[in-house]
Order: structure tokens, then sequence, then C-alpha cells
């Protein structure tokens, strides 16, 4: 169908298909310029990942007016849509450097050789941790007969990717990339070190994810400082200089930047000292860790992906507070479902059960890790996504400071969410007190529900396009844009 056509459509009609992948763009836009001036405030280099949405005009907003377009490309497809938009920005005279984010394998040499070839001399930058990834990485820089960055990966911890600091790996891949820095027949330069802390998903207290940020960063000035030495050995004096660029990221700690003690935009009335009483210490630790590092020479940057859009995940780290509103108003994407059909009294304790459509291919199947927040105790949510409330003076709510806490079973209030998925079907139960007392809070057939997703990156994997409203429109629910979407390698 012509996506475009439904400009103008409210989220309620039924021209408009479910299931359907909803972005806020006023919220998009408030976390883009949140992030943009949180790195600016600290003096550091912003890399925007592109994988979590997949489109040009997100691109925009993410890299802004002002500093280098540095991007991460997780598919070598991403890498090839947003060529156009990069080499744009080339011609306007803006520095450009794409990484593509995945640790490099022999066959992606041919579609990412031609993506750096049109970029030009370092436009193209690929992470090894592993010594033989060098050759395919100079093999890369030979095919696309241009110059190539590196980034050597470190795993910080999550153990997903990247050399272990110290280990027999990590000095073999190092000396690899110095043996190719110093060659003057390769054109394949060391760039820096790149890390993501994944673990840092298990925060659970405001601001709490910069105790993983200041690790992050002493992990690679760690990592750097070997280079260094083994470089006096391995270089000619022409290139004994390195000037080593240091990324760290991941959307929780990218986030803590927003600390209203780092100049961000956190109000200054945020539950700081009361909800996490080390913040003021993990403020102190990243500001000297950062000094010290720039002192050494080395560039600083910070990446991170799902942060313009955010996701349930990410609200239960609880890595920003944006004081004097809930949390979910920065949750920019929603899942517009159809209630298919109501079950009376199916459920637990004869509560009703509704079924939706959409299932694991619309809202994925990624959990929200069961870390509690403490002190306390009582269930974890455990669900695949929450519906927003449509009702307004109802006993629906938001998740708060306690998620991924539920609300109390004899709470008087709670809300509705995905208890269960198959691929095409979502079973929605409540999770709260009783809701015998208020019937019309059961949805029912025929409404049109939006459901926050755990993880917006894998949730809308399976959209073409992205409808596009404005929260701080006249009409929140009308439709003002349609995005479309990359999908596919």
């Amino acid at each position: 169908m012509d996506w475009r056509s439904l400009i103008g459509k409210q989220l309620g009609d039924h021209v408009i298909p479910t299931p359907a992948a909803v972005l806020d763009r006023a919220v998009v836009k408030r976390n883009c310029s949140n992030m943009l001036k949180a790195v600016r405030a600290m003096n550091l280099g912003w890399r925007a990942h592109i994988k979590t949405h997949k489109t040009v005009e997100l691109t925009r907003l993410q890299v802004g007016d002002e500093l280098p377009v540095q991007l991460i490309a997780s598919t070598l497809l991403e890498a090839e849509k947003v060529l156009p938009l990069l080499q744009s920005y080339q011609q306007a005279g803006r520095p450009v450097n794409l990484l593509y984010g995945f640790p490099l394998y022999a066959s992606a040499v041919p579609r990412l050789a031609e993506v750096a070839r049109q970029l030009g001399s370092k436009g193209v930058s690929v992470l090894v941790d592993h010594p033989d990834q060098v050759v395919i990485a100079q093999q890369l820089a030979q095919e696309a007969a241009t110059s190539v960055c590196a980034f050597i990966k470190i795993d910080v911890g999550s153990h997903r990717a990247g050399a272990i600091p110290g280990s027999p790996q990590c000095t073999a891949v190092i000396q690899a990339m110095l043996s190719a820095h110093a060659s003057a027949d390769s054109e394949l330069f060391l760039h820096g070190f790149y890390c993501h802390a994944g673990h840092s998903y298990d925060a659970r207290v405001p601001w709490a994810a910069m105790a993983h940020l200041v690790s992050e960063f002493t992990l690679l000035g760690e990592a750097a400082s070997a280079v260094q030495k083994m470089a006096e050995n391995m270089l000619s004096s022409a290139n004994a200089t390195l000037r080593l660029v240091l990324s760290v990221g991941a959307s929780p700690t990218a986030a803590t930047l927003q600390h209203p003690e780092l100049g961000g935009t956190a109000s200054t009335d945020s539950k700081v000292d009361t909800d996490s009483p080390d913040s003021t210490q993990n403020v102190a630790s990243l500001r000297t860790k950062l000094a010290n590092l720039a002192s050494e020479g080395y560039t600083l940057e910070v990446h991170a992906g799902v942060q313009p859009v955010l996701d349930l995940q990410q609200l239960a780290t609880h890595s920003w507070d944006p004081a004097g509103s809930a949390e979910t108003d920065d949750l920019a994407m929603t899942i517009l479902v159809d209630v298919a059909s109501v079950y009376a009294g199916r459920g637990a304790k004869n509560s009703d059960e509704v079924l939706v459509n959409a299932g694991c291919l619309a809202l994925g199947r990624e959990a929200v890790k069961n870390v509690p927040v403490t002190p306390g105790s009582g269930p974890i949510y455990a669900g695949w996504g929450i519906v927003r409330p449509w009702l307004s003076n109802s006993s629906m709510v938001t998740p708060g400071a306690d998620f991924p806490r539920l609300p109390p079973a004899d709470a008087k209030e709670g809300w509705w969410q995905v208890d269960r998925i198959s691929q095409e079907h979502g079973i929605l139960s409540w999770a709260g007190g009783s809701v015998s007392s208020s019937p019309a809070l059961t949805p029912q057939l025929g409404q049109r529900l939006s459901i926050w997703p755990n993880h917006a990156c894998i949730a809308s994997a399976c959209f073409g396009y992205y409808l596009v409203t404005d929260s701080t429109s006249e009409d929140p629910n009308r439709v003002v844009d349609v995005w479309e979407r990359w999908t596919g390698w």
C-alpha cells in the first residue's frame, strides 16, 4: 500500500492497518536534543547508532547541526541506505565517519568496500577483536582503494563481543593492528578502542549506570596505554604518535550524561540524593577520569542506539530522571493494535483476558531483565509490553520509579500488559489490584490500543514504515508523516 496516503489520518481510523509502529516525533526530537546537549556540555564526541530506527529522518535528528557526523550501522543495508545522506553532509563540509558495528568478516567486504569507496579516505571504520580480522580489514581497504580506520573492540564485561583486556587474544590483535598501521603498503589505520557495556541494563536506580560509564572509560584507557607502549617499539618515528579514540557507550550509560551536575538536561530537583546515594561520587569519578584521559591525549566519544526512542528495558534502568514528568513521557515508540476478542473471567482469579493482533513478530520476544529495584520485594514484570493508558482519571497507571516491580496485588491501581504471545497473538492481562469495580477498564472488542514494547529495536524489526505523530500538536493522534524503515541485512 501507499503508506504516505495515511498522512492526515487518525490512529483510530480503521483505514490504518494494524499492527503498526508509531513514533512520536516530538519525543524523538527532545531525546536527541538532550543527548546532544549532554555530550557538548562534557566536551565529548558523539557517535549515533542507527540500528534501532533505521531511517534517514531520525538520523538527521541524532547528528544535529554542529558536531561531526559519526554513525554506527549494525547491518550492511543500513550503511548502504544512509550513504546518500552522508554524502550530502560531506558536500556541506561536515566530517563524516561510518562505523560498521560488528566484528569484520569476509563476506561483508564487497558491499562495505563500495560504501568506503564512495565516502573516501577514512570515511569508514570497522571493528576487530581477533588478529585474523586485521587481514580481512586490509583486504577491505585494498578493494575500496581508500584508507579505512579500525577500532579494536574490547569486552568490558558483557561477553557479547570483544577482546578481553590483557588476554593473549587482545595482545595479538593490538600487535596485528600496529603492524598494519606501520606498514607503508597498508591503508588500514588504528583509530582507537570501542566497547559496549550491555550489563549496564541491570541498573535499577536513577543514574546508577554512570558507574558502568566510568568503568568503560577506565578499561579503554588501560587498553590504550598498552598500545602506546607497544607502539614505541613497533612504529616508525613518522607514525610514532597515535591519536587514539576511546568510544564508549550503551544507552543506559550514555543517558547518565544528562545528570544535572554534569550540565545535562535533567532538572536539579531530580531524585539524585534520595534514590542514588552514590550518584555524587560517580559524577566526581567520571569528571576525574575524563580529565585524566584527555590530558593523556585521547579523543573521547560516546555512542548509543535506542536512546532516541527508548523502551521498557531502558525505563527499567532508570538511567535518566526527568524530574517533573513521568519517565514514560520519554518513550517515543508504541505499537498500535486492535482488540480482536475479550474473554471474560478466563484469567487468574476470574479476571478478564483480551486478545490483540500483535504477537512476537510485532512486539519481539525479549524480556526486561529480572533485576528488582531495591529495597523492597514483590513480583517483577515479566510481560512482553504494557498498554499505554487510554482513560483519564482511572485506575490505569504507568510504570514508575518501582518498575520493573509490578503493582501490588492489593493495589487500587494497575495496568494492562501483554502476558503471553505467539506469532500474531498477544494476550493482555491485568497487573495490579482487582478491576471488578471498574469494568470500563477492560478493553472492548474493536478498540485500538497503544503498547510500549520491551525492546524497541526488536519490536520494530518487521515494520517497513513508521507512522509519525506529534504529541505537542493540537491533535496528537493524527499521522503527520510516514518514515520508511530499512528492513533486512
